[in-house]
């Protein structure tokens, strides 16, 4: 049971880890990014949508961006405060045209 539990374990986290590199790469390849302007990308699975992952870009702390995988395409689905919604994030900078 244990090797079971473990396998599982270590199944979810390197599908995260594989989402964060895609994730990486979309925004340094295709959105022209550099690593140091991305402060933190972490993967989160839960209900809807079931895989997603948020960036937080380093001039911007106070935002994330939120990305997902569908049929092989990587886009910006959505973004929020990166704390507790007060109002007064109402300007996003890295805002793609199609997301967001």
């Amino acid at each position: 049971m244990l090797i079971i539990l473990g396998a599982g374990f270590y199944s979810l986290h390197s599908y995260k880890d594989k989402m964060n590199r895609q994730i990486v790469h979309y925004l340094t390849t295709e959105q022209g990014y550099t690593e140091k302007q991305l402060y933190k990308v972490y993967t989160q699975i839960g209900k809807a949508p079931v895989v997603s992952t948020t960036v937080i870009f380093a001039d911007e702390p106070d935002a994330r961006y939120f990305y997902r995988k569908e049929a092989g395409q990587i886009y910006q689905y959505s973004n929020a405060p990166a704390g507790p919604p007060d109002g007064s994030k109402t300007h996003y900078l890295h805002l793609e045209e199609d997301g967001g």
